[in-house]
């Protein structure tokens, strides 16, 4: 199972949020370039970028750090205010490797085979979930469907690889939800986990669900986890 640490971005700055609240952003004191290389440094080879203000503005707002980060020659997952084919096609030319797009999908029923046809394995599904339901556009818009329709949908339509949030859990430290994972998961390794992932043993559950991989964020900047030992436990290594 692959580990992404995760650099969640607000005016250039790395924050964290709390369950999405933006009235409840923190800010690390750190340089988003500098917080890459650590990561990198420890041997993580894919990053995870969130672009917060991207996603309460619509539009991509840091491609120029995204630019920087990619010259490291990591892996890297970006998405927030992805909302438009040309902010898409932005972040891929920044160096991201792989975009993660949640509203664009949710809001023309014709978009998921038109982006799924011209991104391929480049577009990852966001699927965001709040009470149950997917919600999208910053976590304030809620739509009709439960996480698994969502995911046969967009499986059916041709996407590879999903990135599942519980939003309830998110920037909580309050430990990852198996049974939403293991109800979706379907035998599949299509799936990357996100949101109360805090200590090894949340890794380790994951891992025996057979997920393609789990997001860690807020627990690498609080304390919760060391990313050794979260590499270790994505890996399958004994501590």
């Amino acid at each position: 199972m692959i580990l992404f640490p995760a650099i969640d971005l607000f005016g250039g700055d790395v924050v964290r949020l709390t369950k999405g609240d933006f009235s409840k952003r923190k800010d690390y004191g750190l340089s988003p370039l500098e917080t890459a290389k650590n990561f990198l440094d420890a041997g993580c080879t894919y990053i995870h970028i969130v672009d917060l203000e991207g996603a309460k503005e619509g539009r991509p707002c840091h491609l120029e750090v995204l630019e920087q980060i990619a010259s490291l020659g990591m892996f890297v997952q970006y998405g927030g205010g992805l909302r438009s084919e040309g902010s898409i096609r932005d972040a891929l030319s920044a160096g991201a490797d792989r975009v993660m797009i949640g509203s664009l999908l949710f809001k023309d029923d014709d978009m998921p085979c038109h982006i799924a046809n011209e991104f391929g394995p480049a577009a990852m599904p966001a699927i965001d979930v709040k009470a149950g339901k997917v919600v999208h556009s910053g976590w304030l818009s809620e739509t009709d469907m439960g996480p698994k329709e969502a995911i046969s949908r967009l499986r059916n339509t041709g996407f590879s690889i999903f990135l599942v949030t519980n939003t309830d859990r998110d920037g909580m430290m309050s430990g990852t939800d198996t049974e939403l994972y293991k109800e979706l998961t379907e035998g599949k390794n299509d799936i990357v986990a996100a949101g109360g992932i805090t200590t090894v043993n949340d890794i380790i559950s994951l891992k025996t669900l057979g997920l393609a991989g789990a997001i860690v964020g807020k627990s690498l900047y609080e304390g919760g986890i060391t990313i050794s030992d979260a590499l270790l436990a994505a890996s399958g290594r004994k501590q």
